[in-house]
């Protein structure tokens, strides 16, 4: 399975240490093309990136604009793409604090993976210090609708 980081969590040191875990597991952690880098590109043109990179997971911590924005889920679930969400304790924060994001998603790795494997939709996965809630994105939408 390929998970691409966005811009939000494009770090070449947490990819690396993603990626040493993910082995495990036979999970890619790849960084989000160069190319793209301060286009500007909206956050609901993402997912046909991924899908054109050919990673079927987002990986952000971009949770406030995710967790907002019907049009994101959307867009998400018309390119197959799942995405995994690491909150942040502050929001604000916008120094890269690697050993945090690591230990967000390392002990719950294999358990998000293994559901993303079974699951023949695109489920959002929002990973906090407490735990890590897993959706599925067609019923996130249908909550906005209603």
């Amino acid at each position: 399975m390929k998970v691409l980081t966005d811009e939000c969590t494009n770090w070449y040191e947490l990819i690396d240490r993603l990626n040493e875990i993910g082995v495990r597991y036979e999970c890619t952690f790849a960084p989000f093309p160069n190319r793209y880098k301060r286009l500007g590109i909206p956050d609901e043109k993402v997912p046909r990136i991924c899908r054109g990179e050919g990673a079927t997971v987002l990986l952000t911590k971009n949770y406030v604009d995710f967790a907002r924005h019907e049009l994101y889920f959307q867009a998400l679930l018309n390119e197959g793409i799942s995405a995994i969400v690491l909150k942040q304790p502050n929001p604000k924060t916008t120094v890269a604090d690697v050993e945090y994001q690591v230990a967000l998603l390392e002990p719950r790795l294999r358990n998000i993976l293994r559901r993303l494997r079974q699951e023949s939709e695109p489920l959002l996965c929002v990973v906090n210090e407490s735990n890590c809630r897993i959706h599925r994105l067609q019923e996130l939408i249908d909550k906005f609708r209603k």
